[in-house]
């Protein structure tokens, strides 16, 4: 049973990074952040964190991670929703690539 509890750790340490960079993005005080997008880049942390939760979910629920009666697969779907929507990660991953390493621009 040693499989559960570092599948519990490795998530909670992907969510507590997406909220370490979801404040660095949106300081408490109302001040610009130091450095170039960060809005942008939290919201390509944050889906993958919430992908990486959903699946250690599937793994620890083995078969039963698919019946609808646990409502995992409803949250397997949801975090990859969030990859795909309200933007998708590719054009963030572009965004990053021109505006803040300044390569030209791909799309």
């Amino acid at each position: 049973m040693c499989a559960v509890p570092w599948l519990l750790g490795k998530c909670g340490t992907s969510e507590y990074a997406s909220y370490v960079k979801r404040r660095q993005a949106a300081p408490p005080d109302g001040a610009a952040p130091a450095w170039a997008a960060p809005d942008t880049v939290c919201a390509d942390y944050a889906p993958e964190a919430a992908w990486d939760a959903a699946n250690a979910c599937i793994d620890a629920h083995g078969g039963y991670g698919f019946a609808e009666e646990y409502d995992v697969e409803r949250k397997f779907r949801e975090a990859r929703l969030y990859k795909t929507a309200p933007i998708n990660n590719n054009l963030v991953m572009a965004y990053v690539g021109e505006h803040v390493l300044g390569m030209p621009r791909s799309y």
